[in-house]
């Protein structure tokens, strides 16, 4: 009768407790997705290879891989420790990655159901077509010092050049006027006010803000949209006192800002002439000026897929 007694209190309370013990971020749970491709006007991308990648453990993974259907949907299951990932290609398109939507339970559920979700849970990704890449004029500067304070200078936008006398810039495509202030230390912090105004000096040029689909390779518009509202400036702004920042007004890390620069008109009004492009990703002003930029020097081309993206 005593070993039948500790058999069933064991059975009992020792499973409970290794039930209690059960953690699905640890231990795993079952995760069902479906993965719906469309490329960027919603038509659907059938035969488009697919790899969903399920974290076991923080180190390891299981992987699943194969093909959209004609309905553009691939499904796979597996355990995870709640981190899912899925790459999606095909020829003819840019490469996307997503996180797949996978958990629709709360955590008790999860917990006592050892899954992620009631059923299958189906995320749409966006494959964007490879359409006419051209290639544009990129570059990618850090300047650590303005050429002055206080003072308008200007910037080739196409070499990325200080125009003169402070560099070799042709073209005074955009103008730039510098403030800074820097207040004295109080005990270990260092406080300072920068701010930069971008302006782009020819009457019908300007700026617009986009937004970056960071899921594709090819995270831009496709063209610059020529009925837009083109401001004429932009503003970088950023304040420190002591140990915390008063004020960041610079673009967000998903925003950039599409141009036009060395417009003319016709005497009604109408753009005969323009060159293209986008700056921005990260600008930033907290030392100097982190600038990245892309050109299209082909003229009234509204063009910015650049083909460095394939």
């Amino acid at each position: 009768m005593k070993i039948k007694t500790l058999l069933w209190f064991l059975g009992v309370f020792g499973m409970s407790n290794l039930a209690m013990s059960y953690s699905p971020v640890i231990d795993g749970a079952y995760a069902d997705v479906k993965i719906r491709v469309v490329d960027d006007i919603g038509e659907v991308v059938s035969n488009a290879t697919v790899s969903v990648t399920f974290y076991t453990a923080p180190d390891k993974v299981d992987v699943k891989r194969g093909k959209t259907d004609v309905k553009g949907c691939f499904l796979a299951k597996g355990r995870c420790i709640g981190e899912v990932h899925a790459w999606i290609r095909k020829n003819g398109y840019y490469d996307t990655k997503i996180d797949p939507a996978f958990r629709t339970l709360s955590d008790k559920d999860v917990q006592q159901q050892r899954r992620w979700s009631d059923g299958t849970v189906e995320t749409v990704a966006v494959l964007k077509k490879r359409r006419n890449p051209v290639s544009m004029i990129f570059n990618h500067r850090q300047y650590w010092a303005f050429p002055a304070t206080n003072e308008v200078f200007f910037l080739d936008i196409e070499t990325c050049q200080w125009c003169p006398p402070y560099g070799n810039g042709k073209n005074r495509d955009m103008s730039l006027f510098y403030e800074a202030v820097e207040h004295p230390e109080e005990g270990w912090a260092v406080s300072y006010w920068n701010k930069l105004t971008l302006t782009m000096p020819n009457v019908v040029d300007g700026f617009y803000k986009a937004n970056m689909e960071p899921f594709s390779k090819f995270a831009y518009a496709y063209e610059a949209n020529t009925n837009a509202v083109y401001a004429k400036s932009l503003v970088l702004e950023i304040e420190r006192k002591n140990d915390r920042m008063i004020k960041v007004d610079i673009p967000a890390e998903n925003e950039y800002f599409v141009f036009r620069t060395r417009t003319a008109t016709n005497e009604v009004g109408e753009v005969t002439h323009a060159n293209y492009g986008r700056i921005g990703e990260k600008l930033n002003l907290a030392i100097g000026l982190s600038i990245k930029s892309w050109f299209n020097k082909n003229d009234n081309d509204p063009n910015l897929e650049d083909a460095r993206a394939w």
